[in-house]
C-alpha cells in the first residue's frame, strides 16, 4: 500500500535537510529550489510535505560537498586570537543584538585541524557563521570574558556552558556551569579585578 503524499514533514526530515544544506555545494542547484532553501526556518519547510521533503533530500544527496575555500565556515587566526571551545552568550557587535554562540575546534589529524567554526544558535540548531569579518568580530566579543560569556549562556538556556549538557545542580543553575567544568575554568575578568579590589583594601588598612 502506497504511503499518504500528503504526510506532514518530519522532525527528521528537517533537520537532514539543515545538515545537507551546511555540507553540500548548491552553486549549481535550480534557482527557485536554491532560493527556498535560503530560509530554512521551521515555517519555511513545514511548508514541504513528507514526499517532498524526501525529494529534496535526494537532490541535495546527489550534490557535491563544499570545499573549505568555498564554504568560508571555517578560520584558522593566530594562537592569541583563538577563543576557547564552547557556548557563549554576548551581544553580536556587528549587530548589536543578543545572540547565542558555539565554537568548536576542528579535530586533530583531520584537514581541519587548527580551524575554528563559529555557530549562531536559533532554538535548538546551530548554523555557521560564514562571513570571516563577522567570526572575527564576534571571537575579539567573546575573547573580551570568555567564562563570563560561558556563565551567561548557562543562566539564560538552564544548559553548561562548557559541554551543554543540561544543568540540574543548584550551584551549577546560579553558575551556568557545571561543578566538573568550573573546576577546569579560571576566574572571570570581573572577578580578577573584584579580588584585586579587596587586595588593595586591605593593604590600605
Amino acid at each position: 500500500m502506497a504511503g499518504n503524499p500528503n504526510k506532514p514533514i518530519s522532525p527528521e526530515q528537517k533537520k537532514y535537510i539543515r545538515d545537507l544544506c551546511e555540507k553540500k555545494d548548491l552553486t549549481n542547484l535550480d534557482p527557485s529550489k536554491k532560493e527556498f532553501l535560503a530560509d530554512l526556518s521551521d515555517e519555511n519547510l513545514d511548508r514541504l510535505n513528507g514526499h517532498q521533503a524526501s525529494n529534496a533530500i535526494g537532490a541535495l544527496l546527489a550534490l557535491p560537498k563544499k570545499p573549505l575555500d568555498q564554504t568560508g565556515e571555517a578560520t584558522k587566526p593566530a594562537p592569541e586570537a583563538k577563543p576557547r571551545e564552547g557556548y557563549f552568550f554576548i551581544v553580536d557587535p556587528t549587530n548589536n543584538e543578543e545572540r547565542f554562540f558555539r565554537v568548536n575546534y576542528g579535530k586533530e589529524g583531520t584537514r581541519w585541524e587548527g580551524y575554528v567554526f563559529l555557530d549562531v544558535q536559533a532554538s535548538d540548531y546551530f548554523y555557521p557563521i560564514k562571513d570571516r569579518t563577522h567570526r572575527e568580530a564576534v571571537f575579539a566579543e567573546i575573547k573580551k570574558d570568555e567564562v563570563k560569556a560561558m556563565n551567561e549562556y548557562g543562566l539564560r538556556l538552564g544548559r553548561c556552558g562548557v559541554c551543554n549538557r543540561t544543568l540540574t545542580d543548584r550551584h551549577s543553575i546560579l553558575r551556568g556551569i557545571g561543578p566538573i567544568c568550573a573546576a577546569k575554568l579560571g576566574p572571570t575578568t570581573e572577578q580578577l579585578a573584584m579580588i584585586d579590589m579587596i587586595r588593595k583594601r586591605k593593604e590600605g588598612q
